[in-house]
């Protein structure tokens, strides 16, 4: 599926370019010494990740629309107009700023499209224990958009602030978060234990040592670098972070390897951050769950007198669920 779908193919490379230049490379670049070098280096670097946001950002809206031309496609009516209506708010913020109220209907928006893509991840995979781990980004982009939601309702309605329990369902989101890549490993990145195994698992862990080395050396910089990059506090033991990362490597290139389409989520979830404010950054995590729902593996109909015989005979792909693992 995905080696014919070019756009998601462009996505993903614009999404983890615009993480690592812009979200984590440049703003690296902070704190090094500010030689004439290291100052055309940043300023390289800073335009090369301005290119990788604004081309991140129209692909992503191209494919959102994209996405919801396939559900009105496949008369789902109520996905199909939450879309369109979440995506006419992002674009008109571009041009007005959004007052509280705007954040407020834009956030339940986007909880009410992901609900209806967890429940579809929930329906469409077969195993219960792959369901209940493909659901934790479902949940942790959930309690992400609800936090902008809660602060945004305090806002509109002029409460006092900051509303209450704030930090806790942070730190729970976060937690599902770091979950996450462990869930999609265990759903689709496993393989039999053999010398190409022991190669990937092996190359995924240099991340995750480079994390612990860095964390042990300057613990207080790498949680500045994390929030800026990911929006994860570290708040949790440094050696989840880097098992998460290990993992999380792994279950990308294991499901490259079987086509599935699992990997390309994980790094748009990546892309996108925990409880991301831009629209473009929550764009990816939606689309990231309409992969691991499978949506885009679906057969569009093209009438609506399509028999079900018919639409079976054109399923070419399987649901990332029912994939075989090598």
């Amino acid at each position: 599926m995905l080696r014919e779908n070019l756009l998601l193919r462009w996505l993903v490379v614009a999404s983890l370019a615009d993480w690592l230049i812009s979200r984590s490379l440049a703003r690296m670049a902070i704190f090094m010494p500010k030689t004439s070098p290291i100052l055309a280096a940043y300023q390289g670097l800073t335009w090369l990740g301005q290119f990788a946001s604004m081309t991140c950002a129209l692909l992503g809206l191209i494919t959102l629309v994209y996405l919801a031309w396939r559900l009105w496609k496949n008369s789902r009516g109520f996905a199909c107009l939450a879309l369109i209506c979440l995506l006419g708010l992002n674009l008109l913020f571009l041009i007005s700023a959004p007052d509280p109220m705007g954040i407020l209907i834009s956030g339940l928006l986007s909880l009410a499209i992901v609900a209806w893509l967890g429940w579809k991840i929930w329906t469409n995979t077969a195993r219960l224990d792959h369901r209940i781990m493909v659901m934790l980004p479902a949940l942790a982009i959930g309690i992400g958009n609800a936090i902008h939601v809660w602060q945004a309702l305090f806002a509109a309605l002029k409460l006092p602030g900051p509303a209450p329990l704030l930090t806790q369902i942070f730190n729970l989101g976060e937690l599902l978060a770091v979950l996450s890549p462990l869930g999609l490993w265990w759903a689709y990145g496993q393989r039999k234990p053999d010398r190409r195994a022991i190669w990937i698992y092996l190359i995924a862990s240099l991340p995750a040592a480079l994390f612990l080395l860095v964390h042990t050396l300057n613990p207080a910089m790498t949680g500045i670098l994390a929030v800026w990059s990911t929006g994860l506090t570290l708040y949790l033991p440094a050696w989840l972070y880097a098992l998460s990362l290990w993992l999380g490597v792994a279950a990308v290139v294991v499901s490259r390897q079987n086509d599935n389409p699992a990997g390309w989520a994980l790094i748009l979830l990546a892309s996108a951050g925990y409880a991301p404010q831009l629209s473009s950054q929550i764009t990816l995590s939606l689309i990231a769950l309409s992969l691991l729902a499978g949506l885009w593996a679906e057969p569009m109909l093209l009438a609506k007198t399509t028999s079900p015989q018919s639409i079976a005979k054109g399923v070419n792909h399987p649901h990332p669920s029912q994939q075989v693992r090598t």
